[in-house]
């Protein structure tokens, strides 16, 4: 065997010390066999071998493709084969820094998604932790949190990876002394660095998490650590499966990604920060809906003790209002506003003179007309309190007809609240049902049909429609006259 000086510089070895030496003799002992079996099968025209190293002078080993140029016969019989070391240690070098490079960014893209589509704390780590085990490099991720107890100790807030468990009694601390303190977690959160260990074998200071580490196959790790905008600090930590899987690129990479998750997180607070003061408002407003709900009981057990004769009229009134308002599709919230308006759609006639709303016989055209101004004082009444629902407006349009010939204000089909034609059905199923002093109640069936009469012109078709399907029915039989 000869060489040149290029391969005496490339394996540092003088040329004395390679003559008689062969290929064989160059590569590891683990490599002898495939480069035997490759020279063997050997043709005329050139190869190249892959996937070997050389041995150099100190012991240790640079990976090289091997290039020959193949069988040449000289004329006296001999076979010879020039082989050529290629150093490609750089190129290696090259392919993982890019390798590294992508799988950052492959977990960092799957991690982003998450960002986006995640609204709060819990499911956005589950979810970043998650995504980055996608990458098959990287088996495990985990997020720990800083607390701000005594101890101050630090929390497991989400893991993924086929080293779920890993951290089972492992109990870390982002103080500065002590037991639990001293790992990648710990130093990221407590310095506000990122944190990498490049190979967990040669890590002999953390002896119980790194022996734990090398149990589940993990021989590197990196933590970046995070502080959202209220205090919240923690830091994620990848995990791989093969040493020295953070170069300065993937750092970066992860490091731009602890800042989207910063963003997130200010997102997901700001969001709890309006959740919160939006149920403290709902609060505050069902709070407020009780209570004035409550105020209306009195005012219309007033109004029955000054007019005995029609003594819960505006309760009937409110339950099949609010039955056909069910029927008709109407949220539970408009039904509740349509049955407190109910309950004192007649709230006006306590400006009514009394012997007028007590009269037993016809009214005179005079009394008839101040009778009719009870909508429009009811609405004065009401319109100054501020309930969530149009209440003042539903009582004062509770006379109103679709053709224009109710009252207060003529009126018309569109111009009428959905909650004041529904009021009108059952202000007229209700009252002509009933006995008064001066009449006895008129039977259901002349009463359906006197408003189905009406349907389409001066009353709300689909509301009678239902009153008169329910009382068929049976539902207002306990509202009847006996």
């Amino acid at each position: 065997m000869d060489c040149n000086p290029a391969t005496e510089a490339l394996l540092q070895i003088p040329k004395a010390g390679l003559l008689g030496k062969t290929v064989y003799d160059l590569v590891p002992d683990e490599e002898k066999i495939r480069v035997i079996e490759e020279i063997a099968h050997l043709r005329l025209e050139p190869s190249k071998f892959e996937g070997f190293h050389a041995v150099t002078s100190d012991g240790g080993s640079i990976p090289i493709l091997i290039s020959t140029s193949g069988v040449i016969e000289l004329h006296d019989g001999t076979l010879i084969s020039i082989c050529e070391f290629q150093d490609v240690s750089i190129i290696k070098a090259q392919e993982h820094h890019l390798a590294t490079r992508q799988w950052a960014l492959s977990a960092y893209g799957a991690a982003a998604i998450a960002l986006s589509r995640e609204h709060s704390r819990p499911s956005l780590f589950t979810a970043i932790c998650e995504a980055i085990v996608t990458e098959p490099t990287y088996v495990f991720a985990w997020i720990a949190i800083a607390e701000n107890d005594h101890e101050q100790s630090i929390s497991l807030a989400a893991q993924a990876g086929r080293a779920v468990g890993i951290m089972d009694g492992i109990h870390l601390k982002w103080s500065a002394e002590g037991p639990g303190t001293q790992g990648p977690a710990p130093m990221a959160i407590r310095t506000g660095k990122l944190q990498t260990v490049d190979d967990t074998r040669q890590n002999t200071s953390q002896n119980r998490w790194t022996k734990r580490f090398n149990e589940y196959g993990i021989l590197s790790c990196a933590s970046i650590p995070f502080r959202s905008g209220r205090g919240l600090s923690g830091a994620i930590i990848v995990c791989a499966q093969r040493p020295n899987a953070f170069d300065p690129e993937a750092l970066e990479v992860f490091s731009h990604f602890a800042e989207e998750l910063v963003l997130g997180l200010h997102a997901i607070e700001q969001q709890e920060m309006l959740n919160a003061e939006r149920e403290h408002s709902a609060e505050s407003d069902r709070r407020l809906t009780e209570a004035m709900s409550l105020m209306m009981v009195p005012i219309s057990l007033s109004m029955e003790m000054r007019d005995p004769y029609t003594a819960g009229h505006q309760t009937r009134v409110a339950e099949i209002a609010v039955a056909i308002a069910a029927e008709m599709g109407l949220s539970l919230d408009r039904q509740h506003g349509l049955h407190l308006a109910a309950q004192v759609h007649d709230i006006g006639k306590m400006s009514i003179p009394y012997e007028i709303v007590t009269k037993p016989g016809s009214l005179s055209k005079t009394e008839r007309a101040l009778m009719n101004e009870h909508s429009e004082n009811g609405y004065n009444i009401l319109k100054g309190i501020p309930f969530p629902w149009p209440i003042a407006a539903i009582v004062r349009q509770h006379h109103e007809k679709l053709d224009g010939s109710g009252y207060p204000e003529g009126l018309t089909a569109d111009e009428i609240l959905p909650e004041s034609k529904i009021m009108a059905v059952a202000d007229m199923f209700e009252a002509m049902t009933a006995h008064r002093p001066y009449r006895p109640g008129i039977p259901v069936e002349t009463v359906l049909a006197l408003l189905e009469a009406d349907a389409g012109t001066k009353l709300d078709p689909e509301a009678v429609r239902i009153c008169a399907s329910l009382c068929r029915q049976g539902r207002f039989q306990h509202l009847l006259p006996n």
